[in-house]
């Protein structure tokens, strides 16, 4: 039964990062380029004119896959002002990997969640339950988060990490194998291959 869970929870640590970028994939390793060029004041004020919300992020990701990470931030802040969920995700990602410790992280992702981004739920879900930062594991918020994810938005992984909290009684009073089935089997359905894993260790018990 462990191992199952913990199938889930190593999946979760990776796929955290990856699934915030829903817009663009991580570039591979090269070379070590040059240090990016310092902003300017001009860039700070009108980066992304004439772009969309969605084209702004795309580009924030370019940005982002170059460790071009100011300009990328400031892609993401403008396009998530203008209500790209996706981009507040990103916001959000970035600053894990850039300064772990800010208390923009949570906010950035729980904006992104309700503005109906699967990856922000799925990242602020992450977050409450690892208790990431300086907070505490909250199972229950977790949960909540996980079911918009997976229920609304149908998000695979948010599924499976569900149907994980489900078996082994995080933020719920009873543990449930057939819950945990229920949702393994729509993470697997949704092409999650740990939920495949999961549904299999529980069929087999």
């Amino acid at each position: 039964m462990k191992r199952a869970f913990f199938q889930a929870i190593s999946h979760i640590a990776v796929f955290a990062l990856v699934a915030a970028f829903a817009s663009g994939c991580a570039a591979p390793k090269k070379a070590t380029p040059a240090p990016p060029r310092p902003v300017t004041q001009s860039e700070i004020k009108n980066i992304c004119d004439g772009k969309s919300p969605k084209e702004c992020n795309d580009t924030g990701v370019k940005f982002e896959n170059a460790k071009d990470y100011e300009r990328a931030k400031l892609c993401y802040q403008k396009a998530c002002e203008s209500g790209e969920g996706v981009a507040c995700s990103n916001l959000g990602s970035l600053y894990q990997k850039i300064d772990p410790a800010s208390d923009q992280i949570l906010p950035l992702f729980l904006k992104a969640c309700q503005a109906g981004n699967k990856y922000g739920c799925f990242n602020a879900a992450n977050v409450y339950r690892l208790g990431l930062g300086a907070r505490k594991n909250d199972f229950v918020r977790a949960i909540k988060l996980y079911e918009k994810s997976c229920v609304q938005l149908k998000h695979a992984k948010s599924c499976t990490n569900l149907g994980s909290m489900h078996q082994f009684s995080l933020g719920v009073e009873t543990a449930s194998r057939d819950v945990a089935r229920k949702f393994y089997e729509i993470g697997c359905e949704l092409g999650d291959e740990v939920g495949c894993r999961n549904l299999s260790l529980v069929n087999s018990e």
